[in-house]
Formats: structure tokens, sequence, C-alpha cells
């Protein structure tokens, strides 16, 4: 069987050069790199990432906690996992991702065959990252982590303020009876979101009705676009709203079919806006739908950045803050206009 040694050999370099040319680990020259790859073709080499891992020390691989109860992945999820594939790839690793839900009581996941772990969707108290860290594995949250914590490593939206922004954006345009969809309660983001539309409100000095606050129930919707159908059915029972603010794009689609099967017209009766941005759906939408730029890839490659950096004991941030944006469309509408008419 071929080995490093032989390819090192043949190609007149160390076994560390030949090692870094696959790893990709440290820079090495076009020169060099194209040398080491003609050899190791002709010579049938492929690297043992199993040898490797043993030799360093290390599995060379992070592993991805992305659990959900939609077995499609959203845009949202699709754009993370680039992001986090994209930095790996550039340091050497690979990525296990794993979309099981965990037991939040057991410590089977500890046991991955993983360097860390990059994490989603936290909550407050989140006993994941409590065992993380009895464990002493390695890892940063994609979200911010439980109130107080003061060690752990986060990628984040401004979520709090975006969602301001949103309030605002909406209040200004004359709604006030306002629906928000949010995402699941216990959820960081969820809260953070509640505290920026609270803000807005009271920047206007207007009452924030927490009643109008829905919390997305995993149990009893199995897709996304399913609690944006039934929630808007079932609260415009009860209460006409003039605007809606739903959690993702996802939601925001079972919303326009609730609406359309209402005889609801967006925007002119009710605006609608998303707090995540697949710009290809937005814009295939009727009306195209008003949206929030979290920037995912961005936030993956932040996230892996800052892991790697943490596995390879090089100083890293504690924090780093992604800002999000605010993308007017069509599906708001300006009513102040309309009642001055």
């Amino acid at each position: 069987m071929v080995t490093i040694e032989d390819v090192a050999k043949k190609a007149g370099v160390s076994k560390g050069t030949v090692s870094n040319v696959f790893s990709r680990k440290r820079p090495i020259s076009t020169e060099v790199t194209e040398r080491v790859l003609t050899v190791a073709k002709e010579l049938n080499y492929v690297p043992n990432h199993v040898a490797r891992s043993l030799a360093i020390k290390k599995t060379m691989i992070i592993g991805l906690k992305m659990p959900t109860l939609d077995f499609e992945l959203g845009s949202f999820d699709l754009k993370v996992i680039n992001g986090v594939v994209k930095k790996c790839t550039e340091h050497g690793y690979r990525v296990l991702l794993d979309r099981i839900f965990e037991d939040e009581e057991s410590s089977l996941y500890s046991r991955d065959p993983v360097d860390g772990v990059i994490l989603l969707n936290p909550k407050e108290n989140d006993k994941r990252i409590i065992q993380y860290k009895q464990f002493n594995i390695p890892f940063v949250v994609i979200g911010r982590p439980n109130t107080g914590d003061e060690d752990s490593k986060f990628v984040d939206n401004n979520n709090i303020e975006i969602v301001k922004q949103v309030g605002e954006y909406l209040i200004e345009n004359g709604h006030q009876d306002i629906l928000f969809l949010n995402a699941e309660q216990g959820m960081t983001v969820a809260e953070d979101r509640k505290e920026g539309l609270r803000q807005a409100f009271e920047n206007y000095n207007l009452p924030f009705i927490e009643e109008n606050i829905i919390y997305n129930n995993l149990e009893k919707y199995k897709h996304a676009s399913d609690y944006g159908f039934y929630s808007l059915l079932e609260a415009c029972e009860r209460n006409k709203f003039t605007a809606v603010i739903a959690d993702t794009e996802r939601v925001a689609l079972g919303v326009l079919r609730a609406a359309r099967e209402s005889g609801i017209e967006i925007p002119n009766d009710l605006s609608l806006v998303a707090l995540s941005n697949n710009e290809t759906l937005a814009l295939e939408t009727t009306p195209k739908l008003t949206s929030i730029e979290l920037y995912p890839e961005k936030l993956g490659e932040e996230a892996a950045e800052v892991l790697i950096n943490v596995l390879n004991d090089q100083l890293a941030p504690k924090q780093k803050m992604i800002p999000a944006k605010l993308v007017v469309r069509d599906s708001c509408k300006n009513i102040t206009q309309v009642e001055m008419k």
C-alpha cells in the first residue's frame, strides 16, 4: 500500500508538506502543491483520514447540530450549512451534520467522533450547553445562549434591534394591531424578538399586548407553513389584525395561503413581514415578500471560524454579531395614507 512517505520521497518534500497539501491547514506554494498532487495521482495515493486523525490526536471533524422536525431543510438552514462547510474545508475539517433531536437528559451526543460542535436553536437554560461544558467539549452557538452565560462563545444577529426596526416600520405605516407569529417559546431568539417588538411599541407610547404574540408549537405543527396557516385563521376569529410578523418565510407562506382562502388581500387588508429572507421565494410570491436578511451563510462561516480558532488554541472572540437588514418589498401597505383619503 502506498504511504505518505512514498509520496514525500518521490516528490522530494517532507511528510509534513504532503500532509499540508491535502489538509490545507498551512499554505503551500502552487508549484509544490501541483508536484505533490501529480505524484499522489501517479502512485494512486489516497490520504487516510483515520490514520491522520490518530497521528494528530484529532478527528478533524466538526459536528453541526441542526435539529428540526421539518424534513425539508429551509433556505436559512442550507445557507448556514454552506457557510460552515466552506470555512471548515478551508481549514481541513470535515462536517458531521446531525438533525436528530437530542434527549436533553442524556449524554449520548458527547460520544460523537468530533473535535467540537456548532449548536443551533439555543434555549434559555439549555441543558445541551450545560452538558457540553461538563464534558469539556469545545462548542460555539449560533444564536444567543442563556442570559447570564458569560462563558459560551456565540455568533448571532442583532435580533432585538432588527425586530424593533420592523415594529417601528409597521407602526409608522399605521399598524398597531400586529400579530406576531414567533419562534418556539423558550428559545432565546424568540425572547429577543419579543423584546424588540415591545421596545417599538414603547417608543411610540403604544400599549404592547402580549396576547398578540403566538409561539410555534413543534408538536402541534409539523411544518412551518402549517403554523402560519392555522395560526392566522385562529387569530382572525378573535381580532382584526392589520399586519403579521412571521418567524420565517415558510411561516409567511402559510399566512399567505390562509389569507387567500379567507378572502383577505395582502397587502390591502393585511401587511406581512417575514423574519428571514429566501430571496428566490420572496420575489416569486404575490405580492413580493418584505423580509429580513439574516446573512445565514455568514453566521455559519463565523461560527466555524471561532470554533476552529478554539480548537487550535488561538484567540477567539466571545461573541460576534452579524447585523440583519430589513428588505422592503410589496407585502406591506401604509394604511395611514388610506385613512387620510
